[in-house]
Parts: structure tokens; C-alpha cells; sequence
């Protein structure tokens, strides 16, 4: 005659499942998984009740050690399930994040349509290339004061243009 047939497991049952559950909800802090938790643990009892000795602290050894290792594995999955949604969510961000600097390229591209050719290639020997209002002079042949006007019109399209950017 097998175990499960000799064990009243309704007993074993009305006997373990308030102790574990006061156990399961003072840990995992919730009822319906405390619930799923332990109803797995009393399927896995039932499971492997055969290749058990008959004894009480076997029996509740058993219970107290696979709930344990229900929680622990419950608490993994949430913890993985946190991890993809932060990726998830740091995913988002970075789609987004990447989308606003294509938008601003776009824009800056359509203002420079806007200036003269002169102005632009002014604005982008001292913002692009770095060289000094003396040098940007030099290299076009005109005065200081005319590369300041021509970085002070480009600016002033910018700011302009760029308010909801920034």
C-alpha cells in the first residue's frame, strides 16, 4: 500500500497551512501569492509524499523547506522581472533620448538653410572648427567686426528657432 494512500492529507493540511502561511504573508507581504505559494507547496507534498518516511518532522521539514525555496524562486522572477523593465524602461529613454537628437540635427540642419552661405561657413569655422574671430578674419579676408556680425546673426537664428529644444 502506497503512503498517499495511508495519509490523510486533508489533516496534513488543516494541520501545516495556517502556520506557513503566517509565515509566506509576513515575508512576501502579499495574499494571493502567499496563497499560490503554498498551494504548490502541498502539490509538491502530495507529489513526493511516497518517498517520504512517515514521520511528522519529515513531513514538515519537507513543507517549511520547499515553501522556503518557492519564495527565494518568486523573489528571483521578480527580480528578474524588475531587471527587463528597467531595461525596458532605459530602453525607452534611449529610443527617445535618440529621437530628440535626430529631431535636433534635423532642425539645425533647416536653420542653416535659412542663413546665407557666408554666415555659414563663418558659424562653422568658429563652432565647428574652433578657430578665434582673429583667425576666421585671416582665413575669409574680412574684419573681426564682420565675423562678429555674421556669429551674431546665426545665433540670434538659432535662438530663434530653437526655443522648444530648449
Amino acid at each position: 500500500m502506497k503512503l498517499k494512500e495511508k495519509v490523510d492529507f486533508s489533516a496534513l493540511f488543516d494541520n501545516y497551512y495556517g502556520k506557513l502561511y503566517k509565515y509566506a504573508i509576513r515575508i512576501l507581504k502579499d495574499e494571493s501569492i502567499s496563497n499560490d505559494l503554498l498551494q504548490d507547496t502541498f502539490i509538491k507534498l502530495w507529489e513526493n509524499i511516497d518517498s517520504m518516511k512517515i514521520k511528522h518532522r519529515s513531513i514538515e521539514s519537507f513543507l517549511i523547506i520547499t515553501l522556503k525555496n518557492k519564495m527565494v524562486d518568486h523573489f528571483r522572477k521578480e527580480s528578474v522581472k524588475r531587471k527587463h523593465l528597467n531595461l525596458y524602461v532605459l530602453n525607452k529613454d534611449i529610443e527617445q533620448e535618440i529621437s530628440n537628437e535626430w529631431e535636433l540635427l534635423k532642425k539645425i540642419e533647416d536653420i542653416y538653410r535659412l542663413l546665407p552661405q557666408k554666415t555659414i561657413e563663418i558659424f562653422k569655422l568658429s563652432r565647428d572648427k574652433g578657430h578665434t574671430y582673429a583667425e576666421i578674419a585671416a582665413i575669409k579676408n574680412i574684419s573681426i567686426k564682420t565675423v562678429e556680425a555674421h556669429i551674431s546673426k546665426a545665433l540670434q537664428v538659432f535662438k530663434k528657432e530653437l526655443v522648444n529644444f530648449l
